[in-house]
Order: C-alpha cells, then structure tokens, then sequence
C-alpha cells in the first residue's frame, strides 16, 4: 500500500483528464508545499457529505491521483495558488487517516484562522486528510461502431441543446470532435472518459463511472436524458 495525501472535492477527476484548480484553503497550502517538495501527487475524491471526520467532510473511497503539472502563486502571498493537474491511475482507500486538527468552530478560510496558527496548534502535523490507498487496474477495451455512433449522436443532441439556452447557434460538431481528439468511429476508454466530463452528468452519476469495473458497466452508467 502507499499512502497519499487526500483532497475531497463535489468534481470528479478521471485518468489522463487535465484539470485546473485554486487551492486558498491553510490545510491544501500545506498539502500543496509537501508535495511540490515531495513527488507532486496527491488523490481527488468526491466528497462525502453523509461522512463528517473530526467536523470535516469526509471522502468517498474510490478517487483518481492527481498529478500537479503547473504551480503559481497568484498574489505572490503564498495564500492562493492556481495550479493544473493531470489525473493518473485510479485508487482506492484502505484506511483514511484524519486531520490532525479538528475543524475550527470559526473558519473563512484563507484569512480565519491562518496558515501559520493552524501548524502551530500541531507542531506542524498534516491538516489534511492522508490515506492508505491500494491502486485499481485500468479499465481495458473499446466501444464498437454501433454504440460509439450512439453515444456520440447524444453527446451532440446535448451539446446543441445546452447552446440553444444560451442563445448560440452550435453547427460545427466535426471540428468539435476533431478539437477534443475523439474518435468518430469507435471509442477507446479515454474517448469514452472524455465525452462523460463535458456532459453536465450528476456527480453520483460521473463516480458511477470512474468506479466502474468495466468499459461496458461504465456506459450502461451514462444516461444522457438525466
């Protein structure tokens, strides 16, 4: 097993997907300054809101490891940073390790209570999740002709529709898919990782499918009309 630091997040990163994200929060400030020095990897999973340990919103155990591609400092204070990730292989918790502070009664972050407060009141101990994860196999497989079509025709329904409310009229969707470097034809698992973020899916309904064990049980997930 490894342990990792663990950022529960409401989005879903999937493998090879390329994400950006703010971190302002004292406790991911730290966990951002360990794992700059460290082997700049951390895990994203869904947060879950029925699980409160030591007053923080728990994660659920199937994540995806996040791999920080781009580190700034956008005031030059160290209190907020943009970084990019790339997601790597998918993961699951054997043992969540807790924070090593509980949840302050008053917290905005990033001004109450700062950073330096935070490490001082644990000598310096992670204020963040941590966990034992064990690494899951890549799913394996395409998608044929006839069902790829399928899906691509909904994907194009929905991108159309979702223009027609913002008032925009949407005509090319070759150069779209062209653009995003989805196959047209047949489908690999990537393609199929890909279409499932652009969607607008639910966010049970997106941890349904990077949880899938099976490139056929992942679209038998993807409901469209949801």
């Amino acid at each position: 097993m490894e342990t990792i630091p663990i950022f529960p997040l409401d989005l879903i990163l999937y493998p090879n997907q390329v994400m950006p994200l703010r971190i302002f929060e004292p406790r991911y400030r730290q966990m951002l300054d360990n794992c700059m020095s460290g082997n700049r990897k951390f895990g994203i999973c869904k947060t879950n809101n029925e699980v409160q340990e030591t007053g923080w919103d728990g994660p659920v155990d199937i994540g995806t490891i996040a791999y920080i591609l781009k580190c700034e400092d956008l005031d030059l204070t160290g209190t907020s940073y943009y970084i990019e990730l790339m997601g790597k292989e998918r993961f699951e918790i054997k043992k969540l390790i807790q924070p090593s502070l509980p949840k302050p009664l008053s917290y905005n972050p990033p001004e109450n209570p700062s950073m330096q407060a935070m490490l001082n009141e644990t000598s310096g101990k992670p204020l963040y999740f941590q966990a034992e994860i064990e690494y899951l196999p890549e799913l394996e497989g395409s998608i044929d002709g006839k069902k790829w079509k399928l899906i691509i025709g909904k994907l194009e329904k929905r991108i159309k529709e979702a223009a027609a409310k913002m008032g925009i009229e949407f005509k090319d969707f070759t150069g779209f898919i062209e653009h995003n470097k989805l196959g047209e034809n047949n489908g690999s698992v990537q393609d199929f990782y890909n279409i499932s973020s652009m969607c607008g899916l639910t966010l049970e309904m997106q941890q349904s499918i990077l949880e899938a064990k099976t490139i056929n049980q992942a679209i038998d997930f993807l409901d469209f009309d949801l």
